[in-house]
């Protein structure tokens, strides 16, 4: 007689029909569980050769995690946008401050003030810096890592406001963070969330991020679009790691986590 379908968990918070710890050696049995699994559910962190390797073996899992180790950083992401023809602020991409500090010396940058400068890694706009002057660009490149690259991307004139679109599996969830008269929309930085707001724009946000979500195979994430004064909306970044705030919290996020999970047990059933 057949063995009954199952499932097995490598999240440590989520148990299933079978358990495996994500971390240390797993022996010919947890192999063999692995392989014959209907799917696995991949734990919250996880090494990339770590990843690849469970992934190799399972017939399905979740979440997909390949487009974030293959595009880690705010200029992989970039090369991500042009790949997939992806609508965002025309951007520049240098190999380190200096580099960048080296165009500006030269007179050769491509962008007129003002413009935005990002560092390649940093969540909650920690990384990100208006730029008005030279003395604004060479203070901004001061504060970024030296050896990791850097961005010079166009100023975008907006409302004041970004919308935050969250996939998890088959589940969607929108809200705008609305940064006032300041530059940033970081909630971290004191953004308000309003889940009510232009339900039109919020429709048309979702939709663009399940379309680049498709493209990609990314089926947890975090997406900011952006919508212009003039001309159509942009997707700013994508976001592996997010806060959850805007979801409710962390109780809020592994509900829903939970439910995702779930729908895509039901999905493989």
């Amino acid at each position: 007689m057949a063995a009954a379908p199952y499932f097995v968990s490598l999240h440590h918070e989520i148990r299933l029909e079978e358990n495996l710890p994500a971390i240390g050696a797993w022996d010919g049995a947890a192999l063999r569980l692995l392989q014959n699994a209907r799917g696995v559910l991949m734990p919250k962190y996880f090494s990339p050769p770590r990843y690849r390797y469970a992934a190799s073996l399972a017939q399905a899992h979740f979440p997909r995690l390949d487009t974030r180790y293959a595009y880690r950083g705010k200029a992989a992401q970039i090369h991500l946008f042009r790949r997939l023809g992806v609508p965002h602020p025309r951007s520049f991409i240098y190999a380190s401050p200096q580099e960048a500090l080296e165009a500006r010396s030269s007179g050769s940058l491509p962008l007129a003030y003002p413009f935005v400068l990002k560092g390649d890694r940093g969540g909650g706009g920690s990384a990100v810096f208006p730029v008005a002057d030279r003395a604004a660009l060479e203070a901004g490149l001061g504060r970024l890592p030296p050896e990791e690259p850097v961005l010079l991307q166009e100023w975008v004139e907006n409302p004041g406001r970004d919308l935050r679109v969250v996939l998890m599996g088959p589940l969607t969830r929108s809200y705008f963070r609305l940064g006032g008269e300041s530059f940033y929309n970081n909630v971290s930085k004191g953004a308000r969330i309003d889940s009510g707001l232009l339900p039109e724009q919020q429709r048309q946000g979702r939709e663009m991020a399940r379309q680049i979500a498709r493209a990609a195979s990314i089926d947890l994430a975090a997406f900011d679009i952006m919508f212009p004064r003039h001309g159509p909306p942009l997707t700013i970044e994508i976001n592996f790691l997010f806060g959850t705030k805007g979801l409710g919290g962390s109780r809020g996020y592994s509900g829903l986590f939970r439910q995702a999970v779930q729908e895509w047990m039901e999905s493989l059933s």
